[in-house]
């Protein structure tokens, strides 16, 4: 990893982290928020952007998915529905870049163990849509799209066999997954305790890994 790649993603861990604590020692939102969190993003995303022995195709699809996702970062730091769909669908595009990305060396069974994951995800799902209300449709084909991005990272994995790049994007997945559903249980069902924690360091490490999974992704493939 490159040191201004580096550079970058240490700068958005200090970003995060303000971000986070400022969720969490102030009543309501406070206006640092509205800043630390898109620019956690943008520093994610100019990492992706400088990453050393980038496999060209690679690197764009990420970049572009991390761009998308900087858009649902915004739409969600606002309540109400509309603002609740804007964020899905950048996001549910989000995905769909970041599958494009993964798909780029080609395609392959996943191997069995990100089944487990995906499995997880549909009893998760079965508990959560009838909850989500008139949003059950659109709430549907976004964890399809999820779950769809972590088995073809996996099969990425196996591809690569199983090198530093495939590692490290198909952890992003699946703590993609997890973030989401930690953000699902609070749309749904109800807060918790140390919830935006939860939601957002398990956010900004998955889009932190896949940004950082394209350095060496012109690695040879297993």
């Amino acid at each position: 990893m490159g040191r201004l790649m580096t550079l970058f993603l240490l700068a958005a861990a200090l970003t995060a982290l303000a971000a986070i604590y400022c969720e969490e020692r102030s009543q309501g939102r406070h206006p640092a928020f509205y800043l630390l969190k898109p620019l956690t993003t943008a520093l994610i995303i100019a990492a992706a952007v400088l990453a050393p022995e980038a496999q060209a195709d690679y690197q764009r699809w990420i970049c572009l998915a991390l761009a998308l996702s900087l858009c649902g970062d915004i739409a969600l730091m606002y309540s109400g529905d509309r603002a609740f769909l804007l964020g899905l669908g950048s996001f549910l595009l989000a995905h769909a870049l970041f599958v494009v990305a993964f798909a780029v060396q080609g395609m392959a069974t996943p191997p069995w163990w990100s089944w487990m994951a995906v499995s997880a995800g549909g009893l998760f799902l079965i508990w959560l849509l009838p909850r989500t209300g008139k949003l059950k449709i659109p709430v549907l084909i976004y964890v399809l799209a999820l779950a769809g991005m972590s088995l073809i990272a996996a099969g990425r994995y196996d591809i690569r066999g199983g090198d530093h790049s495939a590692v490290l994007a198909v952890a992003g997945a699946l703590i993609f997954l997890l973030s989401d559903a930690a953000l699902s249980v609070r749309q749904f069902h109800r807060s918790y305790p140390r919830a935006q924690l939860l939601i957002l360091s398990t956010y900004f490490l998955a889009i932190g890994l896949l940004a950082a999974s394209v350095a060496g992704s012109t690695g040879a493939q297993g």
